[in-house]
Order: C-alpha cells, then structure tokens, then sequence
C-alpha cells in the first residue's frame, strides 16, 4: 500500500487543517484539528486620558461623555463634557458629611476648557473651589480665622496621547481673602507598561515662601472598555505617612458613561 500526505495551505496566516491520504486508488479526507488558539489577552480601549487619580489632563472628554469615580467609598467624583472643549466636574465627600465642623462637606467644583492642537499636544485651563472644613476633635484658637475653602485658577499642558502622557500645570489660589504667596504646581503622568495596565503618578506642590506643601501618588490603573481600577500610594511628610510609613493605599473604580 502506498500513502502520500498533501498539506493545504490556505494563507500564509493558516495552518494544516485537513490531510489527504491515498489509499490505492481512492482518496479519503481525514480531519485533522485545526491549528490551536493562541492565547492572548484583548487591549481594551483606553478612555481614561483625561484624568489621573484625582487631578485632570488637558486632554478633554468628548461631548455628552464622562465619568463616575468612587474613591475608597467616601469620595465621589463625576466630569461630563458639555462640548468638545467644555468641561464640568464635581466631587463631594460623604465622610466629612459627619465628621466636619458646622459649614458643610468637603466638596469640590470644576470648570475646564481644553483643546488638542495636534495628536500629542494639548492646552487646557481650569477653575476649581474646594470646600474644606476643620474636621471634628481638632482644636481652632478662638480668635483664628478658618476660610470656608478655597479657589485655584490653572494653566496646562499636556504632552503625549491617552496611553503616554506628562502634564504640567501651574497657577495660583485664593482663600476669599488673600492669594496665596506662591504658585500651585501639579505634575501627573501615565505610562502604559502591560497590555490593560498603566502606571500613573501625580505630584502636588503648594508653594509658600515660609511653608511648602508637597504631596505624592502613584499606583497602577486597570484598563477595561467600560471600568478602570485604580490602586496606589498617596504621600506627604505631614499627615498620610502617619497611617502607614510609605503613606496611605488608596482604591478607586472609574465607570465611564
């Protein structure tokens, strides 16, 4: 008996998929499995560009789009694109709901402008209040003066697409009754490292001729069409580092709509 094998090939990107096998004088097809799956993991669509953990790009949202952000439960966030270069965003914090003085919660308020000259080049400005208050069981001197918050108007830049970015920005504040002595600067940045994983860092520096402030973060952001995670580290010398020596873990889920 004579055999003889015929691979068919039907593309360069296709493997065996039958054997023709000649037995005598007749041909019979025999099945032969088809060429195994590779297993790889899907990139997920990364709309996440115009945020870091909890400062903004100036990359802006798109019209009619946005996002809901839940940070470590008490901490609520939601931007919406009005335009395609108008922004508005708010969060509220539902621990200081309780645990604040007389005044209200702390809360925040934004209003940003953006546009994209190019696909790696992004101008933005911003308008922002946050209301603060003294939390309970901390001790105010009974002739100080605590302002209810306080406004911060910003300029930036944004270098790099939704994937690899770096922003700067930088302006001023204002309490209600004096501007601050020196400017507000935040630095923040993403890297996409793995497939659906990014590294994101965000660094504040309150300037002030006699007192400084600095915070940092940084963490990773899971990368999903509709959801994100994000997990990471905050810092300053001040309060954060009391709760543990390297800072305060943080976790936050991001939805888009």
């Amino acid at each position: 008996m004579v055999a003889c094998v015929a691979l068919l090939l039907c593309g360069p990107a296709n493997a065996a998929e039958n054997i023709t096998v000649r037995t005598n004088d007749s041909w019979s097809l025999t099945g032969v499995p088809k060429r195994l799956g590779t297993s790889r993991m899907k990139r997920s669509n990364n709309t996440y560009g115009s945020h870091y953990f909890l400062s903004f790009s100036a990359i802006p949202l798109k019209k009619h789009t946005g996002f809901y952000k839940n940070t470590m439960v008490s901490l609520n966030t939601v931007a919406y694109g009005l335009t395609e270069n108008f922004a508005v965003a708010g969060s509220l914090d539902l621990v200081s709901l309780i645990r604040a003085r007389t005044g209200g919660p702390v809360f925040t308020g934004r209003l940003q402008v953006c546009e994209s000259t190019s696909e790696l080049f992004h101008l933005g400005a911003s308008l922002t209040y946050l209301n603060t208050r003294v939390p309970v069981g901390v001790e105010v001197p009974a002739d100080a003066e605590v302002p209810p918050g306080f406004a911060t108007a910003m300029g930036m830049v944004t270098i790099g697409n939704k994937d690899n970015q770096i922003t700067v920005a930088a302006g001023v504040m204002h309490n209600g009754q004096d501007i601050g002595r020196g400017p507000l600067i935040n630095i923040g940045g993403g890297v996409r490292v793995f497939t659906n994983v990014m590294f994101v860092t965000e660094h504040w520096i309150f300037s002030d001729p006699d007192r400084s402030f600095l915070a940092h973060s940084y963490g990773i952001r899971i990368i999903g069409n509709d959801l994100a995670i994000d997990i990471g580290l905050a810092y300053d010398k001040e309060y954060t580092r009391k709760i543990t020596s390297v800072g305060l873990p943080f976790l936050s889920a991001t939805l888009n709509f």
